[in-house]
């Protein structure tokens, strides 16, 4: 007896609905079964993510036209063994079987179990290869998936369906034996393919085993993977939001099939969802923080989220996607999408996770995402104190993303302090890079000192003490307010050591930023105006000045740099630089003012900005000229934040 999600009948009768509602992609999947069933693959996630590589009709699984060990995992987890389903359930081509079934059948040829390694190293091991434990846990998955969605074809006969579960049982065996780390997401991918094999083959003498044990694991991976603030502890958005899959699936499975998780499992599922609708940027796009992509699928899991709980509030933070149709059956994707369609979307307000060290500060125009938060291991970015804003749909300030895992110059960079916004001290990362994903210690360490949100701005105050390991050690303390009333940024940068070094404040723009000058303007500051093309309602300029301490010599300058928005591609970005040397301290002040009709920014002029330092308290004074007679006064020190208005 074999149990799945959705029954063979019910996946039939949801390809009919996923024509109806999804043509284009109708057309893609079928374009990406065609290549597959030729051998030909293209694969996300890999840097070479953009072609379609050659691997022959017998697929050879260990070719790698790229020097990336990701290109040779990620097609052993045969993600395309479930496209290829869709493609015949829609189709009823039974060319579509015949490569699923000779995709299968070489890879068990070609890759028989390892049994030459120590435990140690087969939990550990990372070989290219296809038996590496994560690979295992998800091409289970994408075999049972592909099974489901053809198991009514005539061509799935026995000889070849007794080497598929013997092989399925077999893989099953080898992740109920080699236990890897709850404390990272590999563990809960590990289960989350145990745990499908254990339903799927529910008559196997193994099952229960492989259920209670997946069941277990999992419940441990979710205690010991989710911060109490619901974050998942390698503090990398990308991999938090694919958490909801990676947890939610299997819930959805149990439920469906008779072996429910219990209430507490729901319970700390559900508190992810803040943070993934938090990471949400007004463009639709995610933050691309440490190790992720910046792409517009964080909606997609939070709906899946509300769906299977059956929880509207969260339901509305989210979307309704295909992924859930072939979930839940053409009946409740229906209903959820019309529930969905009368809903209106909860307005975007800040929300701080103090726990682990990220601060969110939104309203209607505005969008900033604030790292104060520790490393988070290997998918962590030297990123301490760096911030992304968006204000009236334009990306301003980003993060640069990760670009690719392969060992080199280019992980160096994206992984490293100046691809971020935030201050590198005489060219230095605020953590040591030792390779990719391996960072040296000692590891920079956050502290944060304020945090204040009301309905005229919101304010963070944090330092970090990266470079406190340096000969001369520096202390980096950060300020950085944003204005509500009266749209504005105000980052205030303070660094104290021993000795002279150079200081570099970064500045990520977006590719359609130009700068159109800068220049030396009021008590001999410096000034930068940035624009870009017209698009109706969009922030159309920002304009950026810089204050410092007395005294202080410094440049600024357009670098290039680079923006890395999926993996394995990248464009190239203009990057504002401002740099000057100090001695024991320094002071930096840099006001953004920007520039759009919706909110007549462009008629406040700047009067002042100063910089004051009396007996090592810093306070910053802002002065801004209305067209009418009207202005702003803006005070920012120790004691707090004041905004007057006249």
């Amino acid at each position: 007896m074999m149990q799945f999600y959705l029954t063979n009948a019910e996946l039939r009768e949801a390809a009919g609905t996923f024509k109806a509602y999804f043509p284009l992609r109708v057309e893609h999947i079928l374009e990406q079964a065609d290549h597959s069933c030729a051998g030909q693959f293209k694969l996300p996630y890999t840097m070479a993510a953009g072609e379609w590589i050659d691997h022959g009709l017998r697929p050879d699984w260990l070719y790698n036209p790229t020097e990336d060990l990701e290109y040779t995992w990620i097609l052993n987890r045969h993600w395309h063994l479930r496209d290829l389903g869709i493609a015949y359930i829609l189709t009823g081509d039974e060319r579509y079987v015949e490569a699923y079934k000779r995709h299968i059948t070489s890879w068990i040829e070609q890759n028989p179990k390892p049994t030459s390694l120590t435990y140690e190293k087969m939990v550990y091991f990372q070989r290219p290869g296809p038996w590496r434990l994560l690979e295992v846990g998800l091409r289970v998955q994408s075999w049972v998936w592909g099974y489901m969605l053809m198991s009514h074809s005539a061509l799935l006969d026995g000889d070849f369906e007794r080497k598929w579960r013997d092989s399925l049982a077999e893989q099953a065996t080898f992740l109920s034996r080699y236990l890897g780390e709850t404390s990272i997401n590999h563990a809960t991918m590990h289960m989350q393919g145990l745990f499908m094999v254990g339903t799927f083959l529910a008559d196997h003498a193994e099952a229960p085993y492989f259920r209670q044990l997946a069941q277990e694991r999992l419940m441990l991976c979710l205690h010991d993977q989710i911060r109490a603030d619901g974050i998942q502890n390698e503090l990398t958005p990308h991999y938090h939001t694919a958490s909801l899959d990676m947890f939610g699936t299997p819930f959805l499975l149990a439920k469906q099939t008779g072996h429910p998780f219990p209430n507490s499992y729901l319970e700390k599922l559900k508190s992810m969802v803040a943070f993934s609708v938090a990471t949400i940027r007004p463009d639709g796009k995610a933050v691309a923080l440490s190790d992720s992509d910046s792409g517009a699928h964080v909606r997609a899991k939070v709906g899946f989220i509300g769906a299977i709980c059956e929880d509207e509030a969260i339901c509305q933070q989210g979307e309704i996607s295909e992924g859930l149709l072939w979930l839940l059956g053409s009946e409740k994707f229906v209903y959820w999408t019309e529930r969905m369609g009368g809903m209106e979307k909860e307005i975007r307000s800040t929300v701080a996770f103090p726990d682990s060290g990220y601060y969110v500060m939104q309203d209607a125009q505005q969008y900033v995402f604030f790292d104060a938060a520790p490393l988070g291991g290997a998918h962590g970015h030297a990123d301490a104190l760096h911030f992304e804003w968006m204000h009236g749909g334009r990306l301003i300030f980003g993060d640069s993303g990760r670009y690719t895992y392969q060992e080199g110059e280019w992980r160096r960079y994206f992984k490293g302090t100046s691809a971020h916004n935030t201050i590198t001290v005489d060219g230095q990362d605020q953590t040591p890079y030792l390779s990719t994903q391996q960072w040296g210690e000692p590891e920079a360490t956050v502290e944060l000192h304020r945090w204040l949100s009301c309905e005229a701005y919101d304010f963070i105050d944090a330092s970090h003490h990266g470079y406190a390991r340096l000969s001369e050690p520096v202390a980096h303390r950060r300020w950085l307010l944003m204005g509500k009333s009266l749209p504005f940024l105000l980052v205030v940068d303070e660094l104290d050591g021993v000795g002279t070094h150079v200081i570099e404040q970064m500045f990520h723009l977006s590719d359609e930023a130009r700068v159109m000058d800068w220049s030396y303007g009021i008590d001999e500051g410096v000034e930068a105006s940035i624009s870009y093309g017209e698009e109706l309602g969009k922030t159309s300029g920002c304009r950026m000045y810089w204050a410092g301490s007395a005294g202080a010599q410094a440049s600024l300058a357009t670098k290039e740099g680079w923006r890395s928005d999926h993996y394995g591609s990248k464009k190239v970005i203009p990057v504002l630089a401002y740099r000057q040397s100090f001695t024991q301290r320094a002071v930096i002040a840099t006001l953004c003012l920007p520039e759009c009709e919706s909110n007549e920014s462009e008629a406040w002029q700047l009067a002042l900005l100063k910089v004051n330092e009396v007996a090592g308290s810093t306070e910053i004074q802002i002065l801004l000229k209305g067209s009418v007679d009207s202005q702003v006064a803006i005070m920012v020190n120790q004691r707090g934040v004041s905004i007057e208005e006249n």
